[in-house]
């Protein structure tokens, strides 16, 4: 399985900070992140202005801070002409929508035409823009990805706890999540997150659907009902990204959903044909009910529609409490209170399966508009079977343990299954960050078994994982990179290593580092350099 389809020719060195994976603290967060800054101060090390943050946006900066111009300091990066603007956002929406669906299409385009976001909310253009540039023909546009990701973080560290526009605030930051997850800013990913989710509390817009809404309101209430569903969807995308971002690591949850009061999404169809002259649809979106079985009991068993992201957000509230259970701290494996509540969970796991539509799980039976979110809610059902299955052998008994690791491998292979299924429309389907882990660890588990049986079966599957992160390595680069490395270290394990990280179960396996170590140590013999961000 080489490597050569991973390397890139003259780029600058990588930094060992960028290197670790998600369990290494150490992956350096932004450079001069303040949390909670009262006021707009000159960040030590960093050639951004003091006086204006975008040549156009008309907002200044105090100048009674005691800080000094800088005669070295550099203006900040413009936007680029109305024209390729909007050329840029429409590869935004054709690319990357389907991985971030918080945006109203219609209502973006409609905003920029009239030039509103480049006065009033730049923040979230230059987020947009330094996602879309690398999809863009001319590498002069390509060139300057890195200077409007720089500021676009820039501009939210100055954002404060009660942000101003605050709906674009929060899609923002859902873009520098996704071009973190591309540059594996894991750690600044997951602190940015605890931050966003503070303002919205903050703002009361973790109560948007709330029957006590007003009491606790500081954001205008949303103009339109367009407004009121993206930030319904933003809100979840968040929520998401959270539970994504906490399965690998064992890091806790920012978002608690217990104070997370928000209808479940629209249909997607639905949504976009929305106006601003729509009604307000609340009453027709479904609440959202921290109680599992009401939770799954939401999706509608027929639609001629179904309704993708309903369904994600389910399956991403099922991780989160699979997630809390086998990474707390208070769990023994062996009680047999854990194991109790593991056999509720997988009851959960089955209803929810049975529960979706046809069109929700099959590829071949969704719309193509819909194929990209069957993957991902395919192999986060998977991920989730997998955490809860591959148990710590010496906690249990060694027949029960053969049994569940059995049924990881089973949802192992459902994975691939789903991924060959991709493979013959369009490799473009498995472009998606929110998948990238779930395949590591299902080819992890595969790998174990093909190991310790001798499955050549097992091994041409594994194979194309590779393949596929060889793809996502074009887009997303850092995770490609980084989970090829680690298949390689893992296909070559010795029989004893595979039997210890068999028996150690999922937390131990999530608990290893020496695969990154590995791939520190060969990004620096062979000289592979990745792009610099920062």
């Amino acid at each position: 399985m080489p490597l050569a389809p991973l390397v890139p020719a003259k780029r600058p060195f990588l930094e060992e900070s960028e290197i670790n994976f998600a369990q290494d603290l150490v992956v350096a967060p932004f450079p001069g992140w303040n949390f909670d800054s009262p006021g707009v101060v000159k960040v030590s090390g960093r050639n951004e202005p003091t006086d204006h943050l975008t040549p156009d946006s008309g907002l200044t900066l105090p100048k009674d801070n005691g800080t000094s111009l800088d005669p070295d300091m550099v203006l900040p990066p413009p936007l680029p002409s109305d024209d390729v603007l909007t050329e840029l956002i429409h590869l935004f929406l054709t690319h990357f929508h389907h991985i971030l669906p918080c945006f109203h299409k219609a209502s973006l385009l409609r905003d920029v035409r009239n030039r509103y976001l480049q006065t009033r909310a730049p923040l979230v253009l230059y987020a947009i823009i330094s996602l879309a540039a690398q999809m863009h023909h001319d590498p002069a546009i390509q060139v300057q990805q890195n200077d409007w990701y720089n500021q676009a973080k820039f501009l939210y560290e100055l954002t404060t706890r009660e942000p101003d526009h605050a709906l674009r605030t929060l899609q923002a930051i859902v873009c520098l999540q996704l071009h973190g997850c591309a540059k594996g800013d894991y750690s600044a990913m997951w602190l940015s997150i605890g931050k966003v989710w503070r303002q919205a509390c903050a703002l009361g817009a973790n109560r948007l659907d709330s029957d006590h809404q007003q009491m606790f309101q500081l954001m205008p209430e949303p103009a339109t009902a367009v407004e009121r569903e993206e930030l319904r969807r933003t809100l979840w995308i968040l929520f998401m990204l959270d539970r994504e971002l906490s399965w690998p690591t064992g890091w806790p949850h920012a978002i608690d959903d217990r104070y997370f009061k928000i209808n479940l999404p629209l249909e997607e169809e639905a949504f976009q044909a929305m106006t601003s002259e729509s009604e307000d649809l609340s009453k027709h979106s479904l609440p959202f009910t921290r109680n599992l079985k009401s939770l799954i009991a939401s999706i509608p068993s027929t639609s001629e529609r179904p309704n993708l992201l309903h369904c994600l957000v389910v399956a991403n509230v099922l991780l989160g409490r699979v997630t809390e259970h086998i990474h707390s701290l208070h769990e023994d494996p062996s009680d047999p209170e854990y194991v109790e509540e593991c056999q509720k969970l997988d009851d959960h796991i089955i209803t929810l399966r049975l529960s979706l539509p046809r069109a929700t799980t099959s590829i071949l039976d969704a719309p193509p508009e819909s194929r990209n979110n069957v993957i991902w809610l395919v192999t986060t059902l998977n991920t989730i079977a997998i955490l809860l299955h591959f148990r710590v052998a010496d906690m249990t008994d060694p027949d029960e343990s053969r049994e569940q690791f059995s049924r990881a491998v089973i949802a192992a292979k459902n994975t691939m299954s789903v991924v060959k299924d991709a493979s013959r429309i369009s490799t473009d389907l498995l472009l998606n960050s929110h998948i990238a882990a779930s395949l590591y660890i299902a080819s992890a588990v595969l790998i174990i078994q093909w190991k310790l049986t001798g499955d050549q079966s097992l091994k041409a599957d594994i194979d194309l994982v590779g393949l596929i992160f060889d793809r996502v390595y074009e887009v997303f680069t850092f995770p490609g990179l980084k989970f090829k490395l680690a298949l390689l270290h893992d296909m070559e394990r010795s029989e004893e290593s595979i039997i210890k990280m068999r028996d150690r179960g999922m937390k131990g396996l999530l608990a290893d580092c020496s695969k990154w170590k590995f791939v520190q140590d060969y990004v620096t013999k062979h000289g592979i350099v990745l792009p610099h961000f920062l």
